[in-house]
């Protein structure tokens, strides 16, 4: 059941920020694939979903580069780790609470449940645990070469330019993240420190 096949489309020279994805399932292989774009809404596109730069997005974005990344080189371990605060649980908590934006992105199951939940395999889910969670791609459902990533339009194929990218991600500090939440924290911080 490889038949999966998500793309991104990243813009940006030195802050690289997805600007589009398509995710088309393997039981749709002839239907129009799951299209979001960056916005608050799709605005002129009314037939897509939309998703705003937060750090959920951006640990889709690195969990995928580096499935793909983990396909071509073994210098890149394929799950995506971390603690409160972290890429990882950011995806953790979105996977959780199920938010539009995930939706829009994978679209549902046959019987109505986020197609998210499958794509992705989760160790030490909400950490009830104590430690990090690690998520991945559940391999079962696509191969690392069904992953394709567009940079300002050029398909990318080079491992070592797909690191990159994974790098300008993961190390996006959350005061570019788009959401209202982030704003709000933002402007909250900059009350506390006047």
């Amino acid at each position: 059941m490889q038949g999966n096949t998500f793309t991104m489309h990243f813009e940006g020279a030195e802050r690289l920020e997805l600007i589009r994805s398509e995710f088309r399932p393997s039981s749709q292989t002839t239907a129009k694939p799951n299209i979001a774009i960056r916005g608050k809404s799709a605005g002129a596109f009314p037939l897509y979903g939309s998703f705003q730069w937060t750090s959920g997005v951006r640990a889709v974005c690195a969990v995928f580069l580096r499935y793909a990344i983990s396909e071509q080189s073994s210098g890149v371990d394929y799950c995506l780790i971390g603690s409160k605060g972290s890429l990882a649980a950011s995806l953790d908590y979105a996977l959780s609470k199920g938010p539009s934006w995930i939706g829009e992105m994978f679209g549902a199951t046959p019987g109505g449940g986020l197609y998210a939940k499958r794509l992705f395999r989760i160790t030490n889910p909400n950490r009830k645990r104590p430690g990090p969670v690690a998520l991945s791609v559940n391999k079962t459902l696509m191969s690392g070469s069904s992953v394709e990533v567009f940079w300002n339009g050029e398909r990318i194929t080079a491992t070592s330019t797909l690191e990159s990218i994974l790098r300008s991600i993961e190390n996006q500090a959350d005061e570019g993240d788009d959401s209202d939440d982030s704003v709000s924290q933002q402007r909250q911080k900059s009350i506390a420190n006047s």
